[in-house]
């Protein structure tokens, strides 16, 4: 049988401080997610003489929250739409045992303050739960995963990489641990390699370890499942079997098989091995590596899939449309509400295929994606500061469309349209200078002839960036290779994806037996 791919974020943190606005936090996420294990974050700051320190243990408090956490998972479950489970994060002592999240298959489940990895696996085991380690290659001891104590039946999977960490893959892999400083560097020891190494199954996912109540924020990690269907006991059951791979962001679609054996298992085999992996990204593909015992043993460069973008004829092709920039507070820009947009892509001779959301906070809503027409809303920040992150959000749209037609971009009501073959060909800006030259007018009764400065206006000018469209053949590959002699004995095999804009997949492992 065939699986179906299903997207969540098992590492969005819910704080004491977001007991208030659940309904938000779940609702936010059952926006552009299909399933949500929550990570209930039981811990609080203590000021001891004026250090800020986090506690460890349980408190009172935790316990009532938990309850609130669970019947918040009751009431937003819905098999076929929507699949939430319940979980927590555990810290142990804080440092020898690394941290792991605790999950249930159901409804129930205790929040457990256990101070060992022992006794949190006991008692988890018996609730029928999964233990599942992240950030692993922190300093064993401090909070880095101790992989003399892995249970691979408790743990059938491991968080590869998080935004706020980063990738726990190896020492010298791809995007480093900077995002959380005062943890330390990533050393050998614990690292993902090291656990594959020690002969250890798990399966390998990624997930945000937000902290703002927002799930599935897009660039800091997502979970990716194939399951038979979207619910609780059909994706609780790949979780077990390992079907789940990791990304960063972007929903890069990973088929990875050994042998015609999906990622996750185990086989075993005489003679050559044969392997595939079809890859479907967001945008232009970089390489696909292939590793061996952790080793890349071949490598899928995809640049060459950089095709002239002289296409003839019907075309599909992703587009990356971005919205957002705008005025800053610190310029001293009159006060503005948050930026309201209503968007709509049109294809008056062509059809959507699909949109992908690459959300990152809270006011963002795909509304509609099929047909002629894709639509979704935006809300965009102010920008406190100049040198701050770009508030922007953005959406991939896929297209069919006649290489000579237009697609029609409408936003608030004003209406742009976009040749398709310029679209393949460059990226365009489209800036809403009235809008800044209006309130302006309004609030401080300026006029264009009184600034100097003339860029003041573009740079307080909310824009959408319709980035260069990938033709189908940049974003979508098939990796074909066949190792004639593999080792004797276990080997495990796993696939790393990346794409031009620096986004990155890893499967699960597949694991083989030469005998």
């Amino acid at each position: 049988m065939e699986y179906q791919l299903y997207w969540g974020d098992s590492h969005a943190n819910i704080h004491p401080c977001h007991m208030a606005e659940l309904d938000r936090c779940f609702t936010a996420a059952r926006d552009h997610l299909d399933f949500f294990p929550v990570a209930y974050y039981p811990f609080t700051h203590d000021n001891v003489k004026g250090l800020l320190v986090e506690t460890w243990g349980q408190r009172p408090q935790f316990l009532e929250e938990w309850e609130r956490i669970k019947e918040a998972v009751a009431g937003f479950h819905v098999p076929g739409e929507f699949v939430t489970f319940p979980g927590y994060e555990w810290h142990g002592d804080r440092r020898r045992w690394g941290d792991h999240n605790v999950y249930y298959p159901g409804d129930e489940g205790e929040l457990l303050a256990s101070e060992s990895l022992e006794d949190l696996s006991r008692e988890v085991r018996q609730a029928g739960g999964i233990v599942i380690p992240h950030h692993t290659a922190y300093l064993v001891g401090e909070r880095g995963k101790d992989w003399d104590l892995h249970d691979e039946e408790l743990s059938p999977f491991v968080e590869i990489y998080s935004g706020r960490h980063g990738s726990s893959e190896s020492v010298d892999g791809p995007v480093p641990m900077l995002g959380n400083h005062d943890m330390g560097p990533r050393v050998s020891g614990g690292t993902v390699q090291d656990g594959l190494a020690r002969g250890y199954h798990f399966g390998i996912i990624a997930s945000n370890d937000s902290h703002v109540g927002f799930a599935g924020t897009w660039n800091e990690g997502l979970m990716a499942v194939y399951a038979r269907e979207l619910t609780r006991e059909a994706l609780w059951e790949a979780f077990l079997a390992r079907r789940v791979y990791g990304v960063t962001g972007d929903r890069i679609q990973l088929d990875f098989r050994v042998n015609d054996h999906f990622m996750g298992e185990v086989v075993r085999v005489t003679g050559p091995v044969e392997i595939v992996c079809r890859v479907k990204g967001a945008e232009a593909l970089d390489r696909i590596e292939l590793l061996r015992n952790n080793a890349v043993i071949h490598t899928r460069c995809c640049r060459d899939k950089e095709v002239a973008r002289e296409e003839r004829g019907t075309v599909t092709f992703k587009v990356r449309i971005e919205t957002g920039w705008g005025p800053v507070a610190a310029q001293g820009f009159p006060p503005t509400p948050d930026k309201r947009w209503q968007l709509r892509l049109s294809v008056p001779k062509g059809r959507v295929l699909s949109l992908e959301p690459c959300f990152t906070t809270f006011g963002q809503n795909v509304e509609a994606a099929g047909g002629e027409q894709a639509g979704w809303r935006h809300t965009i920040p102010v920008p406190r500061r100049v040198r701050q992150d770009n508030p922007s959000q953005t959406v991939v749209v896929e297209l069919e469309a006649p290489a000579e037609s237009e697609m029609v971009l409408e936003a608030n009501g004003a209406v742009r349209e976009f040749a398709v073959r310029d679209v393949l060909a460059e990226t365009q800006v489209w800036t809403f200078y009235e809008d800044t030259k209006r309130t302006l007018r309004r609030a401080l009764a300026l006029s264009l002839e009184e600034l100097e400065n003339q860029d003041f206006y573009y740079h307080n000018s909310h824009k959408i960036l319709v980035h260069k469209g990938a033709p189908e053949a940049a974003y979508s590959t098939e990796l074909h290779y066949v190792d004639e002699h593999p080792p004797a004995g276990a080997n495990f095999y796993y696939v790393r994806a990346s794409q031009i804009n620096g986004q990155f997949a890893w499967s699960s492992p597949i694991w083989v037996q030469n005998l």
